[in-house]
């Protein structure tokens, strides 16, 4: 027909669970002898008929409301919204809407508002009121509103802008002690008022380091993150740590340290990759993946030994401007499993390729990208060959790709 509906009734014969693919007036009217005051959990997708959905005041014991990739949403009347006594779930994600109802800041015992990849780019300042919120999760720019440090119960932060929000609000998240996932932005460049902005995201962190911090995620791209340098004290409970940006940390900061035994995810750019570097990283002794991004390599090969650590990586990969030439030693990185890696085939050709791949005893995937500048396509191929002969003789037998081949070669 010309609507698409779920509707999962209890043994009452309740309508709990209501999902619409596509809503028209036949569906409309269907709807409206239906009883939904039951109905706890409405999901609405990919509709672009969304107005002759019945009211959200039909809907008292809503708990879940999902309207995440629903089309045309502005033309239905949300101004019921503050009716939804029940509501612990709302998604707008992918809706294109630039402004909340009005009503969502009554809604008291919301836990999750879902606004990503939607045009809001500013909360009502009343949000703050909605203190059993847990996840706040908002579309990349968006202001942080003033007064956030009052919502106690807020775990999962994701796509405040930094340096778009008062500083006042800044200073506040570090009020926010049980927050186990910060995803923040930054803008680039480095005029004066954003130092006072980033000083007060250090100071932030600095006290977030005692509570439940296990997720950073911070994305620049102009400026510097060296500012982050002097964390302190230690963040014990941090997992991940990743960054996108295109500025890189001269050395490994300081805050990355052989006590930090929580840190299982790496993702850091860096100037460029020094033995001294690698054996900062090496000591931590939880550490599962490791990517490095690199704006200058090595200008000669670099070796890994076993006594640099790595007891528990799986995972490793090195991208970015730089290209280089690492070589593994017997018992490094005993556990690897996944390996991404440049070749830079003027350098290799002195040391015939030899990459070391046999002494990944726990290899899985193996991803060399050959720096082919300066070099002759014959050596590109001895290159090719050398690295695939090395994946052979390894006993695990690992699956490998090479980028960068000359066409012709097999």
């Amino acid at each position: 027909g010309e609507g698409g509906q779920t509707c999962l009734p209890n043994h009452h014969g309740f309508i709990r669970r209501l999902s619409i693919q596509h809503i028209g007036r036949e569906l409309s009217y269907a709807l409206a002898c239906k009883d939904l005051r039951h109905v706890r959990s409405l999901t609405a997708t990919s509709s672009d008929c969304i107005k002759h959905l019945p009211s959200l005041v039909e809907f008292e014991a809503l708990r879940v409301l999902d309207f995440e990739d629903c089309e045309g949403l502005d033309e239905y009347d949300m101004h019921n919204m503050d009716k939804l006594f029940n509501l612990k779930y709302l998604s707008y994600r992918c809706t294109g809407i630039s402004k909340l109802p009005s009503g969502i800041v009554m809604l008291g015992e919301l836990e999750t508002l879902d606004l990503r990849d939607t045009c809001v780019q500013e909360l009502p300042s009343g949000i703050v009121q909605l203190i059993k919120l847990q996840h706040l999760l908002v579309a990349v720019g968006t202001k942080i509103p003033n007064g956030i440090g009052v919502m106690r119960n807020l775990r999962v932060i994701l796509g405040f802008n930094i340096t778009r929000s008062p500083v006042a609000a800044v200073e506040d998240l570090g009020d926010l002690t049980r927050l186990s996932e910060l995803d923040i932005y930054l803008d680039g460049g480095g005029p004066e008022e954003y130092k006072r902005l980033e000083q007060m995201l250090l100071s932030s962190l600095c006290k977030l380091s005692d509570g439940k911090l296990m997720s950073l995620r911070i994305t620049r791209y102009g400026g510097s993150l060296e500012f982050l340098d002097s964390w302190s004290p230690l963040p014990f409970s941090l997992q991940i740590f990743y960054m996108s940006s295109d500025c890189y940390f001269v050395n490994v900061p300081k805050w990355i340290a052989p006590t930090l035994n929580s840190l299982t995810y790496l993702d850091i750019n860096l100037t460029e990759l020094t033995e001294k570097g690698l054996l900062a990283v090496g000591e931590l002794p939880t550490l599962l993946c490791l990517e490095l991004w690199l704006k200058t390599g090595p200008k000669d090969r670099l070796i890994i030994v076993e006594d640099m650590g790595f007891p528990s990586l799986r995972e490793f990969s090195i991208s970015g401007e730089a290209e280089a030439y690492v070589t593994f030693m017997k018992g490094a990185m005993p556990r690897l499993e996944k390996l991404g890696i440049p070749c830079l085939v003027s350098v290799a050709t002195t040391y015939d390729f030899y990459i070391g791949i046999e002494h990944l005893t726990c290899l899985k995937q193996v991803i060399v990208v050959l720096g082919t500048d300066g070099c002759a396509p014959s050596e590109s191929k001895a290159a090719a060959a050398a690295i695939r002969n090395e994946a052979v003789v390894n006993l695990n037998h690992p699956t490998i790709t090479i980028f960068g081949e000359p066409r012709d070669s097999k």
